[in-house]
């Protein structure tokens, strides 16, 4: 048998050595790439929760959910809108959906209110009426298309008397989600959902009802690259601003998303790019452009790009869309290529003539390097 000399030793070490940044080399930097295009769309629950912040409904909240719901809700073409959303994906044909206002109502006509001792309700209503993930779902294989679930985050759930008659109650639940769709076939992993830790309580009825907020995100792998996607809803802002820029900050730092490359991030951030920014306070667009990059001002800083907001109703003839807070953001080794709206204009309306959402939706396309 054959003896090792030291210089074979020797040569057998080095090789040893060098095997670790052998392996870095040939993952760090190799050079793949992907194009990958994304949309967000807020769906819109289908009536305005500030209506319940009225003085009058303070003594009567039961009437006034009733109104919103039977008056404003059920008559907002749910079917149609997610129908309406659903040709949008089949003509744009992302890779991966960030859906915000996911609402799944549900109901219990056996009311566990008390007119006589109105208190809080526990979310325990398990009839469903509406679920507007299971009806995109359905609206897209009628067409053809195959999206999966890969990341989801519960916001708020929560559940209100109703009355039409002011004697005969029901209950009505309303758990509101962000989702994120893949393309089936679309390789998924580490999905993560995070609830921002502040929140802003809503007084409704005399009692105070906290609406949480949250992000979900996947790690996507496409053509060999790797890449994180996420997805979120900031509060509003007006007296919630300060909740709105403590999830911004949340999202923007390292517990968040802000130290994540290469990623895309998009959403309703109910915040847009002040031309006049307050110098004493940042708001929450400033502190999400600190650690992101904003890709509709990137590649089309001179046109609007407006998204919100369309009457209440949806049943407004001419677009009232007149600001920027549905957002596409990126970093690290990504590339626009292209950013564009849907939704936006007359002839995208349902059947019964009313707007897809409140919103338009976002879409954009990218070079993801690996």
């Amino acid at each position: 048998m054959a003896t090792r000399t030291p210089r074979r030793l020797a040569t057998a070490a080095l090789l040893l050595a060098f095997l670790p940044l052998l392996a870095a080399c040939d993952t760090e930097g190799s050079g793949a790439e992907t194009t990958v295009t994304v949309m967000s769309r807020n769906l819109y629950l289908g009536g305005d929760l500030f209506t319940l912040l009225d003085p009058s409904c303070e003594q009567q909240i039961p009437v006034c959910i009733a109104q919103l719901y039977f008056g404003s809700v059920v008559t907002s073409d749910i079917p149609g809108r997610m129908g309406a959303v659903a040709a949008e994906i089949e003509a744009n044909d992302p890779d991966l959906v960030g859906l915000q206002e996911v609402s799944w109502f549900r109901r219990d006509l056996v009311s566990d209110f008390d007119p006589n001792n109105p208190q809080p309700l526990e979310p325990n209503a398990d009839e469903t009426t509406f679920d507007f993930l299971d009806i995109l779902l359905d609206s897209l294989a009628a067409r053809g298309l195959d999206y999966v679930v890969a990341a989801q985050n519960v916001n708020a759930d929560v559940e209100f008397p109703a009355t039409l008659d002011g004697e005969n109650f029901i209950d009505l639940r309303l758990t509101d989600r962000d989702v994120i769709l893949a393309r089936a076939g679309l390789s998924t992993s580490n999905a993560r959902q995070e609830t921002y830790a502040i929140a802003a309580p809503i007084p409704i009825g005399g009692i105070e009802v906290e609406f949480t907020r949250g992000f979900s995100s996947v790690v996507v792998t496409k053509d060999g690259v790797d890449f994180t996607f996420g997805n979120t809803h900031l509060e509003v802002g007006g007296q919630a601003a300060p909740a709105q820029r403590a999830q911004a900050t949340f999202l923007a730092n390292r517990a968040g998303l802000g130290d994540t490359e290469p990623l895309v991030l998009v959403g309703d951030f109910n915040s847009n790019p002040d031309p006049e920014p307050d110098p004493a306070q940042e708001d929450a667009y400033e502190i999400l452009v600190a650690a992101f990059t904003d890709t509709w001002a990137s590649l089309r800083a001179s046109d609007d790009g407006f998204t919100c907001c369309q009457a209440a109703d949806l049943r407004n003839d001419t677009s009232l869309l007149d600001e920027r807070i549905d957002l596409v953001f990126y970093r690290g080794s990504v590339r626009p290529v292209s950013i564009g709206l849907v939704g936006e204009e007359p002839g995208d309306r349902t059947a019964m003539g009313l707007w897809p959402s409140d919103h338009a939706g976002v879409v954009a396309t990218f070079i993801v390097e690996g």
